[in-house]
């Protein structure tokens, strides 16, 4: 979310070890229930500059999106994205509001 490598600062020395369970009961189908999603965080900074490069794949079958946005902290983030046929502009804005990469 935030820099360019946000992950890095997060990689586990070890692997945790698990409790060993012997069996777990059965779920009834009809009472499981389907994860709810979290909610994303709403990004509240303007987006002041924004540069936008398409490009052909090696393949020469589909395009490849780069944005890069620069928000009124001076943060920059830069977004990829391989196009379908079906997407359009303002589709990927919408998304980019929903998951928190943009000010609505």
């Amino acid at each position: 979310r935030n820099g360019i490598y946000p992950l890095m600062n997060f990689a586990v020395s070890r692997p945790h070890a698990l409790p060993r369970v012997l069996s777990q009961p059965q779920e009834d189908p009809q009472k499981a229930k389907t994860p709810t999603p979290e909610p994303f965080d709403v990004e509240t900074r303007k987006v002041v500059q924004m540069q936008c490069n398409m490009e052909l794949n090696e393949d020469k079958t589909q395009w490849h999106l780069t944005l890069l946005l620069i928000l009124e902290d001076k943060l920059h983030r830069q977004l990829s994205y391989d196009l379908l046929p079906t997407d359009n502009s303002k589709d990927l804005a919408t998304e980019l509001v929903h998951y928190g990469f943009i000010h609505e």
